[in-house]
């Protein structure tokens, strides 16, 4: 006969189990989603990647967003190439190493992007606005362990290849 503790525990468990299950395809969606604002505009999806790297990080070295996104430094500089060719990013040298370039993205580009997720984050905001403060907090706690899960498992994979 099973204990009320060993019943919750077994229903936490099952809960977790759901969670992970349902991730999935939410990251699927996601993935669309990200390549139909990419289409939008006018841009690859790993050039999208680019900008919500110079957005989230600031002017940035071809080499860190190469390192951020996974691409090589060659693939990198390449993007950014096509980004610069599209009016969506400037490059100037590094005031740091004149040998080196340092990336912005472009006002108009980073606002063209908000306005592109502007519906779905509108969508995910009214989801939590029923939500009590601790499981905002949870919720907040586990977004962010799971990126760096996510960060370190692409690592073990690059160093496993």
């Amino acid at each position: 006969m099973q204990t009320v503790e060993g019943a919750m525990t077994d229903g936490l468990e099952a809960t977790r189990d759901a969670i992970v299950d349902a991730l999935p395809a939410w990251q699927v969606l996601v993935v669309q989603h990200n390549e139909l604002v990419a289409r939008r505009m006018g841009v690859s999806a790993s050039d999208l990647q680019c900008l919500f790297v110079l957005s989230r990080h600031g002017a940035s070295t071809p080499g860190r967003i190469a390192a951020e996104i996974g691409l090589t430094t060659g693939s990198a500089s390449r993007m950014v190439e096509r980004l610069l060719v599209a009016g969506l990013v400037a490059r100037t040298p590094d005031p740091d190493d004149r040998r080196r370039v340092v990336v912005t993205a472009r006002r108009e580009a980073l606002e063209r992007v908000g306005e592109l997720y502007g519906p779905l984050n509108a969508r995910l905001r009214a989801l939590l606005a029923d939500l009590s403060p601790a499981a905002l907090e949870g919720m907040l706690g586990f977004v962010r362990a799971a990126e760096g899960a996510t960060a370190q498992a692409l690592r073990d994979r690059a160093s496993d290849a």
